[in-house]
């Protein structure tokens, strides 16, 4: 099974600072793995009592007062794992940033689960490592064959989303991974694993994408296909014979799918 031998290029200083930070935390409470205890209960534990509240305009606040803290969550954030993920991103605030306004708000853009993604992301890093500890993750996604069903159990153990826990499966998977976010046949974003070693096209979807077939049909299937690489790669080291896997999740509810591409150990590009 394919193993790294380089540092991972996403993994810069904010990353790796709100990752380090994270860790801390946990081993300051004893905490192996983060779903033994309420995420309410360990941010009480770290300083912060957490409430639901309306708010408008923000997902999460969290408020200083000397050493403690509150952290208010919108009440219409139902959903317990992105409910998770804003609490641990505010906590993340608590524990990375000092010099934090006494009064500092958050949108749906800041608390983003694309956590090396956007203008808060050593908040992100922390809820990411924070839910889904790496020393437990990088046993959990060395498997044979990476699919997005292994992503949805590891979702439903760590109570997560679907989308968080397919990201962090890739980030820390041994395999040349990627996970691509489509809607309206367009690719909008994509996470790539360290060791995957190429860019995703941008823009329209290839028509030879399992993704597309989905948009095009409304149906795709449930197992992994085999695809042409160049479908979703755009290099001269590609060639017309070159393929990868890809399986593909619906997500219905917003009109988008997400791909999990795997280049096999055995390619030769």
């Amino acid at each position: 099974m394919a193993r790294r031998t380089t540092n991972s290029s996403w993994e810069d200083a904010d990353v790796a600072r709100g990752e380090r930070c994270a860790r801390r935390l946990l081993d300051r409470l004893g905490v192996v793995n983060p779903t033994e205890t309420e995420i309410d209960n360990l941010a009480f534990l770290a300083g912060a009592l957490v409430r639901d509240v309306p708010m408008s305009g923000a997902q999460g606040r969290l408020c200083k007062v000397r050493r403690r803290a509150i952290i208010s969550v919108n009440e219409e954030v139902t959903y317990r794992p992105r409910r998770r993920f804003v609490v641990a991103h505010e906590l993340g605030h608590l524990q990375l940033h000092e010099d934090v306004n006494d009064l500092s708000l958050c949108t749906d853009d800041d608390i983003s689960e694309r956590y090396d993604a956007g203008t808060e992301r050593e908040a992100n890093a922390f809820a990411a490592e924070f839910l889904m500890p790496r020393h437990l993750w990088t046993k959990l996604t060395d498997v044979r064959f990476p699919t997005l069903d292994v992503v949805s159990r590891l979702a439903d153990d760590f109570e997560v989303a679907f989308t968080a826990a397919a990201i962090r499966f890739v980030k820390l998977s041994p395999e040349r991974c990627a996970v691509v976010f489509s809607r309206e046949s367009r690719v909008v974003w994509a996470a790539l694993g360290p060791e995957f070693g190429y860019a995703i096209r941008r823009g329209s979807l290839d028509s030879y994408t399992l993704a597309t077939d989905y948009f095009k049909k409304g149906r795709v299937g449930i197992r992994p296909e085999t695809v042409s690489a160049r479908a979703w790669i755009e290099s001269n080291r590609i060639s017309n014979d070159d393929d990868m896997i890809e399986h593909c999740r619906p997500i219905p509810s917003i009109g988008a799918v997400l791909s999990l591409l795997w280049i096999r150990p055995d390619a030769e590009y």
